[in-house]
């Protein structure tokens, strides 16, 4: 007969610390894995290791972007831009190159304060400020200096007096597009310019503030003032569907500031709200449907376009913001424009705030078109960084 012997019993003791052993080390798997998670998604997948001065993400999510190089003429100094496109990583390509597209003499230059693609990401709209030099500028040195135009000068350069703004039109290719039976190269005194969805038609602010609204299409050289006696303080293009946003007084409807919508083919005003105050930042949502502006240092505001009364304020501190894809949150950098800050996600419906990319600090950021990634640039030399949101 075989004996039974009774399994062996294990001691309590023993099996608290095996399942604790389990339990920790189940643990510290996760945590790796989420940090190796957390580390794919906060590399870049994409670095642009350049001063990148100005740039925009066209709906294809490539991105145009701009590179300044200063060249010296005796004591003063111009700017002159490159512009560069970029639809991957090792897919970048120069479409204007600063010294072929502004050939030195005579001594100028030309700074590229804004860029925006058209909707169908063909075109270009390059907002500038010129530069020249100015008049006997080469022959009054030559004299000062005893020589006939040496570049060499020891005493500190100067930047060379602005010649106006201006705006440039380009393709993707970085062929110039010029405004027919045109005097000038660019369309001079023109701010803030886009191309509607036409593929053909531009718009830009002169003057101001407030400001003025101009409509040209460059292929036949016809040029509109649009809302002939209107004047607008802040304008913001939504070019993809032929219309803007504007903040004005001089609707007539209430004294104070009106927000209105601008149909830019038809030319018709809509107002949509009156606004009690505003300090900056106007933004409309990806889908047009809701804006949101800072009503003071503090609060933003956000409207539905189709129930204007029904407002959402959030105290946010003063900033510049884009929005999530949903729409239920923007991301908000602190501060003047121009000053580098971190990124944060703002809930607008869950007082919610929580910082983006290990809280590092950018001087500027944008939104791709389809939500899913953000580009921005480091404060000092701009590096361009390419970032997933997902």
């Amino acid at each position: 007969m075989t004996e039974t012997r009774p399994a062996p019993k294990t001691c309590p003791k023993i099996q608290r610390f095996a399942f604790r052993l389990v339990a920790a080390a189940a643990a510290a798997m996760l945590l790796m894995l989420a940090a190796l998670t957390s580390r794919a998604q906060d590399n870049p997948k994409l670095v642009i290791d350049e001063d990148c001065q100005a740039f925009d993400i066209a709906r294809d999510n490539s991105i145009v972007y701009t590179v300044p190089h200063i060249k010296f003429v005796k004591r003063l100094t111009f700017e002159r831009d490159d512009v560069n496109i970029a639809s991957g990583p090792g897919k970048e390509r120069r479409i204007v190159e600063a010294d072929k597209f502004m050939p030195f003499p005579p001594p100028s230059g030309y700074i590229i304060n804004s860029i925006a693609w058209s909707p169908d990401a063909r075109r270009i709209a390059m907002s500038m400020t010129l530069q020249s030099a100015p008049p006997g500028f080469e022959d009054k040195n030559a004299k000062k200096r005893g020589d006939l135009g040496d570049d060499y000068d020891d005493r500190p350069p100067i930047s060379a007096p602005g010649g106006g703004k201006a705006l440039g039109l380009i393709d993707s290719d970085g062929r110039e597009i010029k405004v027919a039976g045109a005097k000038n190269r660019f369309i001079e005194g023109a701010l803030n310019g886009t191309w509607l969805a036409d593929d053909a038609t531009v718009v830009y602010l002169t003057g101001g503030p407030p400001y003025t609204i101009m409509r040209v299409k460059p292929e036949d050289g016809k040029e509109t003032t649009l809302f002939e006696g209107h004047k607008f303080d802040v304008v913001i293009w939504d070019a993809q569907n032929n219309r803007a946003f504007a903040i004005t007084e001089d609707l007539g409807l209430k004294r104070g500031l009106t927000l209105a919508r601008l149909d830019l083919i038809h030319e018709t005003v809509s107002p949509i709200a009156h606004l009690d105050a505003y300090q900056g930042s106007l933004t409309l949502s990806p889908s047009g449907t809701k804006i949101g502006y800072f009503e003071d240092g503090d609060y933003v505001d956000i409207l539905d376009l189709a129930h204007p009364g029904k407002q959402v304020r959030v105290r946010v501190g003063f900033g510049r913001f884009g929005w999530s894809h949903d729409e239920r949150k923007i991301l908000l950098k602190r501060g003047a424009v121009e000053k580098s800050n971190i990124l944060l996600w703002v809930g607008l419906y869950d007082d919610s705030f929580h910082s983006i990319l290990h809280d590092l600090e950018f001087r500027d950021f944008q939104i791709a078109p389809d939500g899913q990634s953000i580009v921005v640039t480091t404060p000092g030399k701009r590096v361009l960084k390419l970032y997933s949101l997902e």
